[in-house]
């Protein structure tokens, strides 16, 4: 009897951790994450003078919409899935020369200090007005975006997918904070 409750025991202690070890293995985000001093090497390598229009600080909001038609109408149906307004903050930097990527997107809204995930990274497609946009997820999935500047401060973004009968899309709003092309003329004109 006593033999069968300490195995009893022992698997149950082997099952609780393997659980808690699944569950550390699980939560742990796959970015590329760089410190402040590689983000202000990234910063302080380039030449002077050399900052592109899209770098800056931007607020991110999101849109997921839900679309799919009626079976008996054929009318589309779109509902609004979630709405982010603003819940988040990034840095668009030039990357290192000779590197894939054109740009990184690095989180300022990250929860774990001193540590700056890249999130996300843009390649250019005609003279700077239209971007290759891939969003790196917690998971290490990648998901494509198609990117347009409409203005000097707001870079939008889709992506669109299929599920079952209903197509998923996103739409990313980055917002401009700083610099504003009002402040770069005033720096520059220092």
């Amino acid at each position: 009897m006593k033999i069968k409750s300490i195995i009893l025991l022992c698997l149950i202690l082997l099952v609780q951790y393997s659980f808690a070890q699944s569950r550390l293995s699980f939560k742990k985000p796959h970015y590329e994450e760089i410190n402040f001093e590689d983000l202000m090497h990234r910063y302080l390598g380039k030449e002077a003078g050399t900052f592109n229009k899209l770098e800056g600080i931007y607020s991110v909001s999101c849109v997921i919409t839900k679309s799919s038609k009626n079976f008996f109408t054929g009318q589309l149906k779109v509902k609004v899935v979630e709405r982010k307004d603003n819940y988040g903050r990034v840095a668009i930097l030039k990357d290192w020369p000779d590197t894939h990527r054109d740009f990184i997107e690095v989180s300022l809204s990250y929860h774990v200090t001193d540590k700056y995930p890249i999130v996300g990274e843009l390649s250019t497609l005609s003279a700077g007005e239209a971007f290759i946009y891939k969003h790196i997820e917690p998971d290490g999935s990648i998901r494509d975006f198609s990117m347009a500047s409409g203005s000097l401060d707001l870079l939008e973004g889709e992506h669109s997918e299929m599920l079952k009968r209903k197509v998923i899309t996103y739409k990313l709003s980055y917002m401009k904070i700083f610099p504003k092309e009002k402040t770069r003329e005033f720096v520059a004109g220092n």
